[in-house]
């Protein structure tokens, strides 16, 4: 499907009890000038750790908060998914 140009690209979106959640806007930044590690989630370990900061961030307004991600990546035959919400990551 992709032949080489989207092959290891990845959309991790993450998710609360309320619905998706916009990490950007919680952090206070642009997409544009977010730094690359922040914008660039290509494996499942980073968007754990990506999780830890956002769960961090939530705990100062919500006690216990439930943060689960979908991570999904570009393969040859389309889109593969990595993670698929089946975890609250907060709670490591």
């Amino acid at each position: 499907m992709f032949h080489g140009r989207g092959v290891g690209r990845c959309s991790a979106v993450y998710y609360d009890r309320a619905g998706r959640i916009d990490r950007y806007a919680l952090f206070g930044l642009q997409r544009a000038s977010a730094p690359d590690e922040f914008r660039r989630i290509g494996d499942p370990q980073a968007a754990r750790a990506m999780a830890q900061q956002i769960c961090d961030k939530l705990r100062a307004s919500q006690p216990a908060p439930d943060v689960r991600v979908t991570l999904r990546c570009g393969v040859v035959e389309g889109m593969s998914t990595l993670l698929d919400r089946e975890e609250n990551l907060c709670s490591g």
